[in-house]
């Protein structure tokens, strides 16, 4: 799709686009007192594949074959409402910092991504609590642009704290399926594939009593795939990132201009809810998987939240919304979306 007179090409990116797709992610960073670029190297398109059913767009300048714009969406089975559904999650458009202000790319190319992911039953996307730019215009009605409804907060949580408290199983995952069926299930916006390549390399780690699972988890090591490039530290976290933060029990600040050795935790299960346990069984996770620090998500209405608001964390926020083109699908329940799959 050509447009501006030719000038610009908007089309679905090909295994040759990676190059371009990757200086636009180095070109960009999460902005604010921590000041993180996440990347998808070396192979970024085969990244967003490794996620689910990637239909991932470019828009290319013609007179310089540069490309300068990438986003897209990611298609998979989740359970939404109790059900088995396809839904689709927006990865957001990253226009290259020479072109930002080319506001015409956004309404095409929303357009013609819809055209090519109908019959989903519902798109949703996160956005930075950061990125007030793009709340502000996303959260605007436009023509020929998508209602974007917000359903709420989520937080993302980076731990550590490590210490042999429990006795851990690993990678015996006996009864998980049943926690699948009654559990996660019933979390709208949960994967339905727990062995999808975008986790990662897992292992999975449980605790029983009396043979029943109490509590588990996966912990994935994305690193070959995504990365978390530490860029600076500004106000209260430059002076934070200078001290021993592991004596107190949080994570020690990545080096700037450094890769995070982090591991992201999917699929949290604490019977009950509990807050000791699942304290005590993370910290055992910690201490056992052997990054630097570990990342779980969870959304505002996620019982877990409480549990991990009581723990030593460092948090970052995003605001989730729901995407409609024409009529917006119901998402109820708890929301089990899984942070290592945004």
């Amino acid at each position: 799709m050509n447009f501006q007179n030719n000038k610009y090409t908007l089309e679905f990116a090909t295994s040759e686009d990676n190059a371009g797709i990757r200086e636009i992610f180095e070109a960009g960073e999460f902005r604010g007192g921590i000041s993180v670029r996440y990347l998808r190297n070396p192979l970024p398109l085969a990244s967003f594949e490794a996620d689910g059913d990637a239909r991932i767009m470019v828009i290319r300048d013609n007179e310089c074959q540069r490309i300068i714009a990438v986003g897209g969406a990611v298609l998979r089975r989740e359970y939404v409402n109790g059900k088995e559904e396809t839904c689709g999650y927006l990865t957001g458009l990253k226009i290259h910092p020479d072109y930002q202000k080319k506001t015409t790319f956004i309404a095409k190319s929303y357009q013609f991504l819809y055209e090519h992911i109908q019959g989903c039953y519902c798109y949703y996307t996160t956005i930075l609590d950061e990125n007030e730019t793009a709340i502000r215009l996303l959260e605007k009605k436009h023509k020929n642009m998508p209602v974007y409804h917000y359903l709420g907060h989520y937080t993302t949580y980076c731990f550590h704290n490590g210490k042999h408290i429990l006795d851990l199983e690993q990678d015996c995952m006996e009864g998980f399926e049943e926690l699948m069926k009654t559990y996660f299930s019933n979390h709208s916006l949960t994967p339905v594939d727990y062995q999808c390549a975008g986790f990662g390399d897992t292992h999975f780690y449980c605790v029983r009593e009396k043979g029943e699972i109490i509590a588990c988890c996966f912990v994935g090591n994305q690193q070959a795939h995504k990365q978390y490039h530490m860029c600076s530290y500004s106000g209260i976290y430059k002076i934070l990132s200078c001290l021993p933060t592991k004596w107190f029990g949080y994570p020690a600040f990545p080096k700037p201009d450094s890769d995070v050795n982090f591991g992201v935790v999917s699929y949290l299960y604490v019977k009950d809810d509990q807050k000791k346990l699942c304290s005590d069984f993370l910290r055992s996770v910690a201490a056992e998987a052997g990054f630097d620090l570990l990342l779980w998500g969870g959304f505002e209405n996620h019982p877990l939240c409480k549990a991990m608001n009581s723990m030593k964390a460092i948090h970052y926020g995003s605001r989730l919304y729901s995407v409609a083109w024409e009529q917006e699908a119901p998402i109820d329940g708890i929301i089990g979306m899984e942070a290592a799959l945004l």
